[in-house]
């Protein structure tokens, strides 16, 4: 029998993400639809049609700044529920209005997730720079070392050269001593 892999935690979090912007972009597209069509424009209608919940509209406050642009576009209007007007087929004034303002909305809060992802982005190769950084020293420490090593086995060597110079020198002294007292 086959395990089952499990899907990673962020692979479930993207999923999600995606599956709510999914459900933000149909609920917004309905309350234009309402505006357009000349619907009465409620919490209740909206997440009906857009097959969201009420919670989810309360939810994301950004959908509930556009029901209430759609509310005071129809007030503003004074349109009462199901009463169209005549737009000969092109949407009206007050409709385009509203999906500005809405427009506008989406790209303020395009804008700042773009600026959240930078910090994000600009913090994440920081910590790469970090690391690497780090592993430089490592690299550079670790040949340190073996030089420092490689040094003290060379100063041991020229010592045992020298002890051993110092007694041939001290050898060759006492000879010489030796010779001077026999030819005297």
């Amino acid at each position: 029998m086959k395990a089952r892999k499990r899907p990673s935690t962020s692979a479930m979090v993207s999923a999600r993400r995606k599956e709510s912007v999914q459900k933000q972009a149909k609920t917004a597209s309905t309350i234009i639809t309402f505006l357009l069509e000349g619907t009465l424009v409620s919490i209740s209608a909206v997440a009906e049609a857009a097959g969201v919940s009420r919670n989810f509209i309360y939810s994301h406050e950004s959908l509930l700044h556009q029901i209430e642009a759609g509310r005071q576009t129809q007030a503003d209007l004074g349109e009462t529920p199901r009463q169209r007007r005549p737009t000969n087929g092109a949407p009206g004034r007050a409709a385009l209005l509203t999906e500005l303002s809405m427009a506008h909305g989406s790209i303020k809060r395009l804008r700042q997730e773009l600026t959240d992802l930078n910090k994000r982005h600009e913090h994440c190769l920081g910590e790469q720079l970090h690391a690497s950084s780090r592993t430089e020293r490592s690299v550079a420490a670790a040949a340190q070392d073996a030089e420092t090593r490689q040094l003290t086995e060379e100063n041991r060597l020229l010592r045992q050269q020298l002890e051993t110079q110092g007694h041939r020198i001290s050898d060759l002294t006492d000879e010489l001593i030796a010779e001077r007292r026999a030819s005297y």
